[in-house]
């Protein structure tokens, strides 16, 4: 029976062991993630959904008996695709699986969460009350209605950004220059043109070279003065020495970001150190996406795929 590893939330183990039992040798482990490295050299396929275990080529290449890696998430890139090709292996992520994505939606509520968190300076309002203080003149909102939401990437989650700020009553303009149609409330617009006349940017775009630094010191300098910045796709995309100089500068009025470049190390991160010193700065462990309910789901779904690989059998 070929051995299968796999790495995510306990509460998934279940899923797991019903859609893949009897035909998988299953080992697996959620807190202990580096200590399936030994395992995963010894197993046939991979899957996961915690994104704790990195696969690097020496990993990969040891992995001897390795077939097949699947994972619960969209991307992957704590995992080394180049070693994978090289080996012949295949690599299953949700990326493209839009049927099934398109009824995920914690990570857009999540980016909607920091956008008006942002907006309505949530994070000092509620620390300073926690001090025993009472003073609203100190934390000024900023109304939604009639503002401008500046979405880059219209996939799912920039779709589901959109409609979330149609039922606010702010107008939307979208950047994605691979997406098909737009929703009819949102204007398709040009970066710069979107750069320049949103009062809130929210990034949702995967990583690849095009997009690393997408945002660097240019495009966040043609930023609307005063505006907000939320990211929940993935660190790389923008440059946080950039942002940095431009909310210590005072052009970007706040950021809420779900992601890090140097995740999960924050401590090495310029952005944490600011957000410990400034409430205008939101950083969450990349959550967006992580409900038990979604994740039981996605991991369903990737046994699902893992089967089919198979042709249904793995014994």
């Amino acid at each position: 029976m070929k051995r299968l590893v796999y790495s995510g939330p306990s509460h998934s183990v279940r899923i797991v062991e019903e859609a893949l039992k009897g035909r998988f040798d299953i080992r697996a482990a959620e807190d202990r993630a580096e200590s399936l490295l030994p395992e995963i050299e010894r197993c046939a396929v991979f899957l996961d959904a915690s994104m704790k275990v990195r696969l690097t080529t020496e990993t990969i290449m040891n992995a001897k008996r390795l077939e097949l890696v699947a994972t619960a998430t969209t991307g992957a890139n704590h995992i080394d695709r180049e070693a994978l090709r090289r080996r012949g292996i295949p690599l299953l992520t949700l990326q493209g699986q839009t049927e099934f994505l398109r009824g995920l939606t914690p990570a857009a509520e999540h980016s909607w969460l920091l956008l008006m968190a942002c907006a309505r300076r949530l994070r000092g309002a509620v620390a300073d009350t926690m001090r025993g203080s009472w003073d609203r003149q100190r934390f000024p909102g900023v109304m939604l209605r009639g503002k401008t939401l500046g979405i880059i990437g219209m996939g799912r989650i920039g779709t589901w950004m959109a409609k979330y700020a149609d039922a606010f009553g702010m107008k939307v303009v979208g950047y994605d220059p691979y997406a098909g149609d737009f929703p009819p409330w949102a204007e398709r617009a040009d970066l710069d043109r979107l750069l320049a006349v949103s009062d809130f940017v929210s990034v949702h775009v995967h990583v690849t070279e095009e997009t690393k630094g997408l945002l660097g010191a240019d495009n966040i300098g043609k930023m609307k003065p005063g505006a907000v910045l939320v990211n929940t796709s993935r660190g790389e995309v923008i440059d946080e020495e950039a942002l940095l100089h431009a909310l210590r500068s005072g052009r970007i009025a706040a950021a809420g970001l779900d992601v890090l470049a140097d995740e999960p190390d924050v401590r090495r991160s310029g952005l944490w150190q600011y957000a410990r010193q400034s409430d205008r700065v939101i950083i969450t462990p990349h959550i967006g996406g992580y409900c038990p309910e979604a994740v039981d789901r996605a991991v369903a779904f990737a046994c699902g795929r893992i089967l089919e690989h198979y042709g249904g059998s793995a014994t």
